[in-house]
């Protein structure tokens, strides 16, 4: 079954097989490891992202690939995954994995990008490899710092920063060690790339693990004054260069940062370590913000939104209003009104030039406010069967499979909040639907 769907659902399944309690044979779960580490290579996506905001309901098309990428179905996630779960069973084979691991160019990003690189589970992999995974006789010939030298000179995104930080930090390292890896992260922080989407989007994470880093170099004995003067030069770098209007919008990042390193970091006596001025931290140009055009009209969502509270709490809304039960939606005017929101998702079609994922993204949307009001029985099975067609035959997922799966997802969440049976109607949906993926998805949630 897991040969007849694309490769980073092949390595998925696979991974939640060899993770199963129920799987006891070692030999058989380094196999599917193995396995599933070959069709990760060959995953349609290289790095997970994420998106810089989001709302109660997503409303934009990067809210939702950000919900498809937290699938962590793209290479670098699944053969990170793959990895973590060899280094429980075989120390070498997982060391030989992670260095066969093909760590993708990261996105230089522009002002108008709402998703940013996040790939803090390679990292915090990395730093179980350093602890573990090495044999006396490699760390001796101090194998473990050429793996991590290698890995701090690949460095280019700024969204790299706090997780090596952090590796460094947590490393059982010598003083000498420490030594030699701090003036290479010193350098490192000369050729991150400016890219102020990815700057100010790290940046609280990367000056909390890079304070820690600092404490951890004092504590050993080793002078920090290299890093936190590259720290210095990269703030001002990135703070003097092209930025996004909605960074600038947050207007507690400067300041915080600024303190931050004037009362950790900087030295009067050093000129290298001076204390930032924030009056001179102006930005060369202000560029536009990040795209999150909704995928709706906002007069389309607001007439749906009232539709949709009056089938879910009824007509009469207050702060103390709670949702209609089954019985108080057994009304003739009730269930007129629930028919008459179901015709007109019925009828939804895609307008004239409309691009598929806005039409796809619009219906999902109103499919998933019927399941949350439709009562158990016929009317909720009825809307979960027509989800579940609607999914299997949306030609969106051959645009974007990680997007379409991401409803996927989000429609089986929903339903299992209902918690009236409609989830073993779903999953026989699935099974009944011809459609592999799905097929899939509902035997791992049978059978693991």
């Amino acid at each position: 079954m897991a040969q007849a769907v694309p490769p980073e659902f092949s390595a998925s399944f696979l991974l939640r097989v060899a993770a199963s309690a129920r799987l006891h044979d070692r030999v058989w779960k380094k196999e599917l490891l193995e396995q599933a580490f070959q069709s990760a290579g060959l995953a349609q996506q290289p790095v997970r992202r994420k998106v810089i905001s989001a709302g109660f309901v997503a409303r934009s098309r990067a809210e939702v690939m950000s919900m498809g990428c937290d699938q962590r179905l793209d290479r670098l996630s699944l053969q990170s995954l793959a990895t973590s779960e060899m280094l429980q069973l075989d120390k070498a084979k997982a060391l030989e994995m992670f260095q066969a691991i093909s760590f993708p160019g990261l996105h230089r990003l522009h002002c108008e990008d709402a998703l940013v690189d996040h790939v803090s589970d390679y990292y915090d992999l990395l730093g179980r490899i350093i602890g573990s995974a090495f044999k006396p006789e490699e760390l001796r010939y101090s194998r473990h710092i050429e793996l991590l030298n290698y890995k701090i000179g690949g460095m280019e995104s700024p969204v790299q920063l706090a997780p090596m930080s952090r590796v460094l930090s947590s490393a059982v390292l010598s003083p000498e060690e420490l030594k030699e890896l701090t003036g290479s992260f010193g350098a490192s922080l000369e050729r991150i790339q400016n890219d102020d989407r990815s700057f100010s989007s790290s940046l609280p994470s990367t000056d909390k693990e890079l304070n820690r880093f600092v404490e951890v170099l004092k504590a050993r004995g080793v002078t920090p004054d290299g890093v936190i003067a590259g720290y210095r030069r990269y703030l001002v770098r990135n703070f003097t260069g092209n930025r996004c209007a909605d960074n600038l919008e947050k207007e507690d990042l400067l300041p915080t940062v600024t303190s931050s390193f004037n009362q950790r970091l900087a030295s009067d006596a050093n000129p290298n370590l001076a204390p930032l001025v924030v009056e001179e931290l102006q930005p060369a140009k202000v560029e536009s913000k990040a795209n999150l055009e909704p995928f709706f009209d906002e007069a389309e969502f607001q007439e749906g939104f009232q539709e949709f509270l009056d089938l879910w709490i009824g007509k009469k809304r207050g702060r103390d209003a709670k949702p209609l039960t089954d019985e108080q939606k057994d009304t003739a005017e009730w269930r007129e009104r629930f028919d008459d929101f179901l015709r007109k998702v019925d009828e939804l079609k895609a307008g004239v030039g409309e691009p598929e994922y806005r039409y796809f993204y619009r219906k999902a949307t109103a499919l998933q406010a019927l399941l949350r009001v439709a009562p158990s029985g016929p009317e909720q099975d009825k809307v979960v069967r027509k989800f579940v067609a609607f999914l299997g035959s949306s030609n969106f997922q051959q645009e974007s499979l990680l997007e379409w799966y991401a409803q996927v997802e989000r429609t089986a969440s929903a339903i299992k909040e209902l918690k009236s049976g409609a989830y073993a109607k779903f999953l026989e949906e699935l099974e009944g639907s011809g459609h592999p993926v799905l097929i899939l998805y509902a035997a791992a949630a049978t059978t693991l």
